[in-house]
């Protein structure tokens, strides 16, 4: 496969990218933490990363965007869905905040700590499992299956689509996690 054809692929998978973000966007009402730090992110990181990939067609140089949406789409879609997810709870949703925004700054720092972004990652992909089973929630099975595979599986593979399209994957899982829960006990 050669380099023109392997951008023009990781473009296409951004595109896809877009496309479900763009649907988790309209999806969404109200306020939270979801439309800025996962929808939105996801979006304009996919927008970059096509804009990126493609960036030789268009004489510009799209690469510290773009690295600036891969490391926010890293750290902080994650963490603003358990803050959105526990938002009835502010110390637990301030904690998930926090989380993302820590590793977030000290990439744009120029410091990025891998470990420690893996570790936040972590956490919060075993604290979406625990939200799961505590709320019988089978979308927060599947969104925590696909962050694992975009942010442990993806980025080793060192295929350009991989990336992109799990974070599609985990942007579908995520905006059918929110439904509605009838009790009809009473």
């Amino acid at each position: 496969m050669g380099r023109d054809e392997d951008n023009l692929n990781a473009s296409i998978a951004h595109v896809v990218l877009c496309c479900v973000a763009g649907r988790g966007i309209s999806r969404m009402h109200g306020r939270s933490y979801t439309h800025p730090g996962m929808h939105a992110n996801f979006f304009v990181h996919g927008i970059l990363g096509f804009l990126h990939y493609q960036s030789g067609r268009f004489n510009n140089d799209f690469n510290d965007a773009y690295t600036i949406s891969y490391k926010a789409s890293r750290y902080l879609a994650l963490p603003c869905l358990m803050a959105d997810l526990y938002r009835g709870n502010q110390a637990l949703s301030a904690i998930h905040l926090v989380s993302g925004i820590v590793p977030f700054a000290l990439a744009l720092a120029g410091d990025d700590n891998a470990h420690l972004g893996n570790l936040v990652i972590a956490c919060n992909i075993i604290s979406l499992g625990y939200y799961s089973i505590q709320y019988n929630r089978e979308w927060g099975w599947y969104t925590a299956g696909a962050g694992l595979l975009a942010y442990f599986v993806a980025p080793p593979s060192g295929l350009r689509v991989m990336y992109p399209l799990s974070l599609a994957l985990m942007e579908y899982c995520a905006y059918r996690l929110f439904h509605i829960h009838i009790d009809e006990s009473q």
